[in-house]
């Protein structure tokens, strides 16, 4: 059979754009077929006006890009040329915990006044460098970070900071939402080997790095994240919008043809970058056990409230408050912006608060007054908002359990010739994660 020279994308979301650009790049006819009008999926920054209709705007998914310097997002980023600004809060972070704000346990200072850890529990974290590498290929997060750090550290503090990451619990979540952690681990712990790597020695650095890649930084292009896939559209320029697929046919030979509401088209190979349950219909004719593999991936549903509130002294230069599931009642985490962020509106702070994932949101919190109540308990100086909004995202975050890696190593023989599967549910939600994998997906189709 001779190697593919026509490729369909399905999916004009960051998934789709990045397997077209890098398509593109060796030289390939492409072609992305996108449902909405819009590009980016879940990673949009959307105009969002302020009071009195000053200019701003909001996430719709991350708020910004972890860029490692010589890492694939990187480099796609240098090759648009893309306008970087830092994004990360300077201003406090916090883990709420006991009805009270901690400081956040993500740095050693932090990790040594942690709320709920004995004396014994903190010496034993201390201890980390000295545990050997090991564990099993489908631990869990809350196994890996046990047989590191100790179950204190497992049981009082990770559910916080995985929560506020996947928004699930580290007893759902398998290594493969997490590949660096085993680098971490070889390089001598999450201690030392963040250190070795120029991560910073506390232990939630291993929870947002990418091996492979310099220093990392929270990075913001010029727009907002949502800018990544308008550049990547506008560079490839075969995207078609307002333009969803309706059926897959295999023809002879291994080629296929895609038809949409109103035309078709024939291909050497076709790209899957689609919803997992959208990509697992199409499939279910040519393939039922992939798809149903496929569509049996569990991906969950996060609500995020954007608000604007008087200006509150000490947040300045924003601020990340994440919360113990178990004291949250649904509410995972808040992110303020800095005072000089372009999305916000002048002498307001922004506010985005994330709810849901896998946990259950109580009833109070199901309407805003309920947020926001909640949300003063945690942050009593919050003055009452001057706008909100609410976002959905239904089936945003693949869930990727304990044993996930060799589930999709199963689905992705059961695919058809010709026929390639990629996004969240297989590399992992974030866009590191995707930029990585599909850069070396791209990789394997030059062998």
């Amino acid at each position: 059979m001779t190697a593919p020279k026509t490729f369909l994308v399905l999916g004009g979301g960051l998934s789709g754009l990045l397997a077209a650009w890098h398509l593109h790049r060796a030289g390939l006819e492409v072609e992305v077929w996108e449902a909405s009008a819009s590009v980016g999926g879940w990673a949009q920054t959307l105009a969002w006006p302020g009071p009195d209709g000053e200019p701003g705007s909001l996430e719709r998914g991350p708020q910004g890009l972890l860029v490692g310097r010589g890492g694939a997002l990187d480099r796609v980023l240098r090759e648009l040329n893309l306008e970087l600004r830092p994004t990360a809060p300077k201003g406090p972070r916090w883990l709420g915990k006991g009805g009270r704000r901690h400081p956040s346990p993500a740095s050693l200072g932090g990790l040594l006044q942690a709320p709920g850890l004995s004396l014994a529990a903190k010496l034993r974290m201390l201890a980390e460098p000295f545990i050997p590498a090991g564990g099993m290929v489908d631990d869990s997060l809350h196994t890996f970070f046990a047989r590191r750090l100790g179950e204190g550290f497992a049981r009082e503090l990770l559910p916080a900071l995985v929560a506020g990451v996947f928004a699930a619990p580290p007893e759902r979540i398998g290594m493969e939402a997490l590949p660096r952690l085993r680098s971490l681990e070889a390089r001598g712990g999450l201690l030392l080997g963040g250190l070795r790597a120029g991560l910073g020695a506390g232990p939630g650095a291993g929870l947002s790095g990418r091996p492979g890649a310099g220093r990392e930084r929270t990075r913001l292009p010029a727009g907002g994240t949502g800018a990544l896939a308008g550049a990547l559209a506008k560079a490839l320029g075969c995207v078609r919008r307002n333009h969803p697929v309706r059926t897959l046919e295999a023809l002879p030979g291994g080629r296929w043809r895609i038809r949409g509401e109103d035309s078709g088209l024939d291909v050497d190979a076709v790209v899957l970058a689609l919803p997992a349950r959208v990509a697992a219909d199409l499939l279910r004719p040519l393939a039922p056990v992939a798809a149903d593999r496929l569509g049996g991936i569990p991906h969950l549903d996060l609500r995020v409230w954007h608000s604007r509130h008087p200006a509150v002294p000490g947040c300045e230069r924003g601020f990340g408050l994440l919360l113990h599931p178990l004291e949250g009642r649904g509410l995972l985490g808040v992110v303020g912006l800095a005072a000089d962020d372009p999305r916000g509106v002048p002498g307001l702070l922004q506010l985005r608060a994330y709810l849901g994932g896998a946990y259950p949101v109580e009833a109070e919190l199901e309407a805003w007054p309920g947020v926001f109540q909640e949300l003063q308990r945690w942050l009593p100086e919050l003055a009452p908002p001057v706008q909100t909004r609410l976002e959905q995202a239904p089936g945003a975050f693949p869930l990727l359990e304990p044993g996930h890696g060799a589930r999709a190593a199963r689905l992705l023989q059961e695919l058809p010739p010709n026929l390639h599967w990629l996004g969240g549910a297989r590399f992992g939600p974030g866009v590191p994660d995707l930029a990585e994998g599909i850069e070396a997906w791209a990789e394997t189709l030059k062998r």
